[in-house]
């Protein structure tokens, strides 16, 4: 049996009939899983708590995401949230169906839905996530009747529909909340929906209600969100189900109005409202990100394929917890405006890294690893560096990326768009090898052969690595 409204009982079946009366108040590009694990659970939190009174419609940036679309017509836009996981060293699960998704709309065939949703002064709120590549500017005649390809194109059609229906109304007013893991969302959305004004040569009076009338806020979103893998069973079937760890932040940089409109911290929900949200960014580049990228292919060069089992191991969990504690926290520290709240986010991460109940694969993990190395470790390295801390285990992760790409190796995830230049830079002389790879500005942004004992740190890595294996070159330190 399948979940649907009909399979609900007692205070899941109120808590449903309560949202039933709840008008479409947000706009969803994106039907995938985060976005069901994230904002759409959030969304339901706040409406248990009767702090929002309104639901989300969903929308498919892409055909390939109509069959999701499809499920949730099926399942009456229900689905279920699995928390699996640890809080402060306790084994917590609970399930918990989520209400807030009042429509699924198929933007490949129902665009003219959407725009009626533009239409719309209740519809206030904007909500993306259509992965890093999906907020990229590229060229888009202006559309008729059929939908923009991307969602940038999308989105500033959207925007036109509401300016030309809603005008200068005060209930026109729109807030746009991406979710996208890049640097300054918001202002790069934004950036892009006026370049495809521009394009369009859509009249100015648009491009000035732009500015005025469209709040676009930068975000940091962290939660792990996996499929919904059987575990524990659920008396019915859900096609859109996920797990989710206990641990989650929304940090967001918008004014009072969206704080009114989402009032989440009232509720009790773990997000914060920030006129800079540098420091939440940071510390998840940092801490979370960076220390996923230094185990990954650690973890696979020793034959594991999860977190978990990087965590369960002696020398690999000593070797993460020194890097976290030693040398990623006190090298970022000190850029931070609040250095106590990365400790506490340290103490997070190890422990979310030792979810018994989340199946984080180290290969997916690994993909792009070294762009995400140039990005997560070296900044990080440098700022140890330039502290006078220390910084072997930074330096050891990354010669375990660059191994990775060592011509003959088995394990590099594919698809760096760097990957062709570091093997051509491998050579049978380990010495001459770190000399070229470290040196390479265009793979690392800088020459690290210029900060002291880091080219003789990362020769004794991967030399021990190739002659007794990376558990023994990581118990090195």
């Amino acid at each position: 049996m399948r979940l649907h409204a009909g399979t609900l009982e007692g205070e899941t079946r109120a808590s449903y009939e309560r949202a039933q009366a709840m008008p479409v108040r947000v706009v969803q590009i994106g039907e995938g899983i985060f976005l069901r694990g994230f904002v759409d659970w959030l969304v339901h939190r706040l409406n248990q708590s009767g702090r929002f009174q309104g639901r989300i419609a969903v929308v498919n940036p892409r055909p390939s995401g109509a069959h999701h679309i499809q499920q949730f017509r099926e399942q009456d836009g229900l689905y279920t949230v699995m928390v699996r996981g640890l809080r402060d060293g306790r084994s917590l699960e609970q399930a918990e169906v989520v209400t807030s998704v009042a429509r699924a709309i198929d933007s490949s065939h129902e665009w003219d839905q959407v725009l009626q949703l533009a239409r719309n002064p209740q519809v206030e709120i904007a909500v993306s996530n259509t992965t890093e590549l999906g907020v990229r500017y590229e060229p888009v005649p202006r559309p008729s009747r059929q939908a923009p390809s991307t969602f940038p194109a999308k989105l500033t059609q959207y925007l036109y529909e509401r300016y030309r229906a809603l005008g200068w109304r005060e209930d026109g007013r729109m807030i746009v909340v991406p979710c996208e893991l890049i640097d300054d969302n918001g202002q790069q959305l934004r950036a892009i929906v006026e370049r495809h004004a521009e394009d369009w040569q859509l009249e100015g009076d648009f491009h000035a209600w732009l500015g005025d009338r469209v709040e676009f806020c930068d975000t940091l979103v962290d939660r792990i969100v996996t499929p919904y893998a059987g575990h524990p069973p659920l008396p019915y079937e859900d096609e859109l189900a996920v797990t989710v760890e206990p641990y989650y932040l929304f940090a967001i940089r918008g004014s009072d109005r969206l704080r009114e409109v989402w009032p989440f911290p009232e509720a009790g929900l773990h997000v914060f409202y920030a006129d800079d949200i540098r420091d939440f960014r940071l510390q998840k580049l940092r801490a979370l990100n960076g220390a996923h990228t230094a185990l990954a292919n650690l973890g696979l060069m020793a034959g594991l394929t999860t977190v978990l089992e990087v965590m369960q191991h002696p020398a690999l969990s000593a070797f993460v917890r020194e890097l976290i504690q030693d040398e990623i926290v006190p090298a970022t520290a000190w850029r931070m405006n609040r250095p106590e709240m990365l400790r506490e986010f340290a103490r997070n991460v190890l422990e979310r890294f030792q979810n018994p109940y989340l199946e984080h694969k180290l290969r997916s993990i690994a993909a792009n690893a070294i762009s995400k190395a140039r990005i997560r470790l070296v900044p990080t390295l440098l700022d140890a560096a330039a502290r006078g801390g220390d910084f072997r285990r930074l330096t050891a992760a990354l010669a375990s990326v660059c191994l990775a790409y060592r011509p003959g190796m088995e394990h590099a995830a594919e698809g760096d768009p760097a990957a062709d230049r570091l093997k051509a830079l491998w050579q049978e002389d380990v010495r001459a090898s770190a000399r070229d790879i470290l040196s390479d500005g265009a793979l690392w942004s800088a020459d690290l052969t210029e900060l002291p004992g880091v080219m003789d740190t990362w020769i004794r890595f991967v030399e021990t690595a190739l002659e007794e294996g990376p558990v023994q070159a990581a118990s090195a330190w």
